[in-house]
């Protein structure tokens, strides 16, 4: 190969390519014409001896050597990027972008994340509420909090706690309508979660099975960050991830009024993009919110009676 350095300009303009798929998107993110980008990759391409993208009709797709070229570039072109922070300015901090699924960042990673910068002083940590679906096609983030099965294409997924989920209510509303055992679950008022996960159907086959669930005028709330509140106040009662209410269940805001658990398919997963770019500072980030999972997780199975 024809010299062994490619200019960084180049290198930022395959990783743009490479993060959006589309040479159009990536010119306008990078102030270039299309042209001047296909011409950058091209002679990158040209000087590496083989090809990095598919052209195809629908788009671009990374060859095989693609891939492993993004993975040991985006890894490169990061630490210089944190070098020239650091050096340029000493008091910089490198900025991390996580998505997080907002019932964690919630009632999980804010009233904890200061315990992290007092170990990692030198990271930034840019939080975006984010949901695993829906969402801008070309947005790309450092590492992802998200309530999920676990097997996401293209991403790692490591597992952090929620499976286990229980039947939760204020003792307000059980003074208003007493329950004695499961039978008696539809003398309470009812909520249902309206997003992906912790069902009414999978609560019901493993405690209740011959029951037909909550009436399909159920008031819907479109997730954790809405549902616990409610819960709270006594609206009614509602399934949740019983490592979620924990404090809650320690205070005696709320209560379990079967006492029961179900272990379920969803929970809280740390997720990477596949290739794995995120370096050192990520690694921390990641080890850290691992460490905190593992913790709740111990927690919530303990309560359970599964440890």
């Amino acid at each position: 190969m024809k010299g062994t350095r490619n200019s960084l300009s180049s290198l930022r303009i395959f990783l743009t390519a490479a993060q959006t798929l589309n040479f159009s998107r990536a010119a306008e993110a990078l102030s270039l014409t299309q042209s001047a980008v296909s011409k950058h990759v091209a002679a990158l391409e040209g000087r590496l001896g083989t090809a990095l993208f598919k052209r195809m009709p629908t788009g671009l797709r990374l060859t095989y050597a693609g891939a492993l070229y993004l993975e040991r570039v985006s890894a490169a072109v990061r630490l210089i990027d944190e070098a020239d922070a650091l050096v340029a300015n000493p008091m910089s901090r490198v900025a991390l972008n996580v998505a997080v699924s907002p019932s964690f960042a919630q009632f999980f990673l804010l009233p904890r994340l200061s315990e992290f910068f007092d170990s990692h002083p030198e990271i930034r940590v840019n939080i975006r509420p984010r949901l695993l679906h829906g969402r801008e096609r070309s947005e790309r983030f450092d590492a992802e909090i998200q309530l999920h099965t676990g097997y996401v294409s293209g991403m790692s997924a490591q597992y952090l706690c929620g499976r286990e989920m229980t039947l939760v209510a204020a003792p307000s509303l059980l003074k208003r309508h007493p329950v004695q055992s499961v039978d008696d679950v539809t003398r309470l008022p009812l909520l249902k979660r309206a997003q992906r996960g912790y069902g009414w159907d999978e609560w019901k086959a493993d405690v209740v099975p011959l029951w037909t669930g909550p009436d399909a005028t159920a008031p819907e709330y479109e997730g954790f960050s809405i549902l616990l509140p409610a819960v709270l106040n006594g609206l009614g009662a509602g399934i949740m991830p019983l490592c979620m209410v924990l404090e809650q269940l320690d205070s005696g805001q709320l209560v379990r009024p079967f006492g029961e658990t179900v272990e379920g398919r969803y929970g809280y997963h740390l997720m990477q993009p596949r290739p794995n770019v995120g370096g050192p500072y990520c690694q921390a980030f990641c080890d850290w919110v691992i460490a905190q999972g593992q913790s709740l997780n111990a927690q919530a199975r303990s309560r359970a009676g599964l440890a």
